[in-house]
């Protein structure tokens, strides 16, 4: 990526982190991982459930133990919804999309 563009999906993951942990987002080392940070259960299971609803891809709890920072659950978030996208019409690719942007433009 180039200096000063951004990714979505690290950016709202950025933003959960920020919710779940209560920290602002200069606190956030996007390597710093799930346990690091002082994660608690109760605290994967609310990622869990706010990362299917922001992107619609289960992330199971071991998988929020073991790669729970932001760029490795950005990797796994991105991947899966490139995986789902090969599968789409080129018109529910769009109405995904735009549909995410609104989402996004709620959540702000």
């Amino acid at each position: 990526m180039s200096a000063g563009a951004t990714d979505p999906v690290r950016d709202e993951l950025t933003a959960i982190w920020q919710d779940v942990f209560k920290v602002t987002a200069e606190e956030i080392d996007p390597d710093e991982g799930f346990f690091e940070l002082g994660g608690t259960s109760l605290q994967a299971v609310q990622l869990m459930t706010r990362i299917e609803k922001a992107f619609d891809v289960k992330v199971p709890l071991p998988v929020i133990f073991t790669e729970g920072s932001v760029a490795g659950l950005t990797a796994i978030v991105e991947e899966e919804l490139l995986s789902g996208a090969d599968e789409l019409t080129d018109e529910e690719a769009l109405r995904l999309l735009e549909e995410h942007q609104e989402a996004g433009e709620e959540r702000r």
